[in-house]
C-alpha cells in the first residue's frame, strides 16, 4: 500500500487532505517561473505583458483541480498559496527580498490566489446545483445536503472539513445556510449576484 499516488494530476494523500498536493502545484509552479525566469520576467517586455503571461502559464499549473480543494482548519494551505503567489507577483516586479515592499496588489492589481479558488469553487457548487437531478454528481451533492437521520451519531474527534463545509464558510458573510444556497444557485443570475456580493466582503477584509 502506498499513502499517496499522482491521479488525473492530482496528488490523492491517504488522509483525503489537500496539503500533499497543494505543495506538489506550488513546486511545479516554481518551476515554470524560474524556467521563464531569464527569457520572460527579466527581459524588457511591459509589465502589463509580463501579468498576462503569468496569468496563462503560470496560475493554470498553480490552480488546476483547486475548486475541489478544501482549506484547513488553520487556514495554512490559503497562507501559503498566497504567499507564493506574493513572491511570485515581487519577482515579476524585480523587487529584491530584502526590500520592505507591500504594494504588490496595487501595482499588478492581480487578486489573492485563495480569492480566486474560492470564486472556481463557487462555480462548480453552481455547475452541479443545476446539473440534471439523474446525473450522479448532482445526486451526490443533493444526498449530502438533506437532512441527517435521526438515529446517526457523529464519530468522536474533530470532523474533518469536507468540500461542502468550505462552501458553507464562504458564504458565511451572507450566512444563507448550504440548502438555500442549493435552491438560489439553480438560478444562474441570482447566483452569480451572491457570489459577487461575498467577494466583495472578502476583498473588504
Amino acid at each position: 500500500m502506498v499513502d499517496s499516488f499522482v491521479y488525473l494530476g492530482s496528488s490523492v494523500d491517504a488522509s483525503g487532505g489537500n496539503d500533499s498536493d497543494i505543495r506538489r502545484r506550488i513546486e511545479l509552479a516554481r518551476t515554470c517561473m524560474k524556467s521563464l525566469d531569464r527569457g520572460i520576467w527579466r527581459s524588457s517586455i511591459s509589465l502589463v505583458t509580463k501579468l498576462r503571461l503569468y496569468r496563462v502559464y503560470i496560475l493554470p499549473v498553480l490552480l488546476y483541480d483547486s475548486d475541489t480543494w478544501t482549506w484547513s482548519v488553520t487556514e495554512a494551505s490559503r497562507q501559503r498559496l498566497d504567499a507564493f503567489d506574493q513572491w511570485c507577483l515581487r519577482h515579476i516586479l524585480r523587487v529584491p527580498y530584502t526590500a520592505h515592499f507591500t504594494n504588490v496588489r496595487s501595482q499588478t492589481n492581480q487578486p489573492p490566489v485563495s480569492s480566486l479558488i474560492q470564486q472556481r469553487r463557487f462555480k462548480l457548487f453552481g455547475y452541479i446545483a443545476r446539473a440534471a437531478a439523474s446525473q450522479d454528481h448532482s445526486r451526490a451533492l443533493r444526498a449530502s445536503t438533506d437532512r441527517i437521520p435521526v438515529d446517526w451519531h457523529r464519530p468522536r474527534g474533530r470532523p474533518r472539513q469536507s468540500w461542502l463545509r468550505t462552501i458553507e464558510s464562504d458564504l458565511k458573510p451572507l450566512n444563507p445556510g448550504l440548502h438555500p444556497a442549493l435552491r438560489r444557485a439553480t438560478d444562474r443570475p441570482s447566483w452569480r449576484r451572491i457570489v459577487e456580493t461575498v467577494m466583495l466582503f472578502e476583498r473588504a477584509i
